[in-house]
């Protein structure tokens, strides 16, 4: 069951990555009910922005009408990093590879007394074995014990609305681009500083059984284009007390993704990009910069 687990967070160690867990949108209710869709456009290029949700329950919804014309008119699609099987192994060798640590820090050599007793009860109430994340480093530990209770509620990277988005693009004969490399993603969670991992550790420690509860306010906010309650959940906390985390995750990323889309723009044609919702939210959001660019960004209502 553990290795089963450990495996299957490896590989949503990169869903977690727009998943963190003021405000300047309006309402959603002004947009009717259903996930945010929004549109870039100049004289020539019309460009989707698609907040999508990384952990769903299988079967359920990833659009709806607005989304499927969006898509349905579009030439190029991009999501965060390559989705197919192959990619999605590599990426599930590289987060191990980078979250496994030497075997002279385990990860009780990170915690103090207080704090060893504390995850080992929460070992017990999760159902893992004594010492089962002895082998991972700090920022790897964070993110299974925040997302075991995700899976053990019944949701799965293997569900995701960006791979859904990736099978449609593969269907329907589009093009399919993406940002980032497996290596790249996951080097944002490995390339903390210790001090930022251990903080990441310890607050996972502390909240990892609310985390069921918080990716079902998510879900719940995302399904009815709710912006300002995924901005709060998403990003709210993270930017307030995990800046290092959140310049990684979130500013650096945005920026260096609007320097791709805006050459994009450049060009003509028709393009939807599908990332992370908490992408699109906050001052920082892919939609600010390219706002601050002097590109026309607009919300489409749903329908």
């Amino acid at each position: 069951m553990l290795a089963h687990l450990t495996k299957r967070a490896a590989l949503a160690a990169c869903a977690l990555l727009a998943l963190g867990a003021c405000a300047t949108t309006p309402a959603a209710q002004d947009y009717g009910t259903g996930p945010a869709l929004y549109v870039a456009r100049d004289a020539d290029s019309t460009m989707y922005l698609y907040g999508t949700i990384h952990l769903r329950r299988a079967g359920e919804p990833w659009g709806g009408a607005h989304v499927d014309a969006a898509l349905n008119s579009a030439e190029t699609v991009w999501t965060e990093t390559e989705i197919n099987a192959a990619a999605e192994a590599n990426a599930q060798q590289v987060a191990l590879r980078l979250g496994m640590a030497p075997a002279d820090q385990p990860l009780s050599s990170w915690l103090s007394e207080d704090e060893q007793g504390r995850l080992a009860a929460l070992y017990t109430r999760l159902g893992l074995p004594p010492g089962a994340l002895e082998p991972m480093r700090p920022w790897m530990a964070s993110l299974t014990l925040s997302i075991i209770p995700m899976l053990q509620a019944g949701f799965d990277p293997q569900a995701g609305v960006d791979r859904a988005i990736s099978a449609w693009t593969q269907a329907n004969g589009r093009e399919a681009r993406w940002f980032e490399t497996a290596e790249e993603q996951i080097g944002f969670f490995a390339g903390l500083s210790d001090e930022a991992q251990k903080e990441m550790l310890i607050y996972s420690i502390d909240e990892a059984e609310s985390a069921g509860e918080l990716v079902e306010a998510m879900t719940a906010a995302w399904e009815t284009g709710d912006m300002n309650a995924l901005e709060a959940l998403v990003i709210g906390e993270m930017r307030a007390d995990f800046p290092e985390a959140y310049e990684a995750m979130f500013t650096r990323r945005n920026a260096a993704w609007v320097e791709v889309l805006t050459q994009e723009l450049a060009g003509s044609g028709v393009d939807f990009v599908a990332v992370g919702a908490g992408h699109l939210v906050g001052p920082e959001s892919v939609i600010e910069m390219l706002r601050a660019r002097g590109v026309t960004v607009e919300r489409i209502p749903a329908r």
